[in-house]
């Protein structure tokens, strides 16, 4: 499959909205071939401002800032490694050194409870509750 099982496995069960965290695709976007230019915009940017040895592919998006959540990609491949960065969009590097593949080692499950769930915490509210 084109797509990690666990990130596969949150979406079909419907949880894909980890505010202030929200995910890309769709169960019927993961039905499709993944379209690896669909958000070129962002790959470019991380592109720009990490000088990564690699592409990567969002999946998620932080609504409150620009932080993004991607998948890397190898050899045209989405692998379960997870790299959040916060974009600036300056059109420039941004880091002291460039990233590499091998410095990335998170996976989708970590990222949603080391990142998207920490973060969901943060968020709660007893006025979320109200109707």
């Amino acid at each position: 499959m084109p797509y990690p099982l666990a990130y596969r496995w949150f979406i079909h069960k419907g949880l894909t909205d980890w505010e202030p965290w929200y995910f890309c695709d769709t169960q019927a976007s993961l039905q499709q071939a993944p379209d690896l230019t669909r958000n070129a915009f962002a790959a470019r940017a991380f592109a720009k401002e990490t000088g990564a040895d690699f592409e990567v592919y969002l999946f998620a998006r932080r609504q409150d800032r620009e932080d993004f959540a991607f998948f890397v990609v190898r050899d045209g491949v989405i692998e379960d490694k997870v790299i959040t960065v916060h974009l600036s969009f300056a059109d420039t590097l941004e880091l002291r050194s460039r990233l590499s593949y091998e410095h990335v080692t998170r996976s989708f499950s970590e990222w949603v409870a080391e990142v998207a769930l920490a973060d969901a915490l943060e968020w709660m509210s007893e006025d979320d509750l109200q109707d």
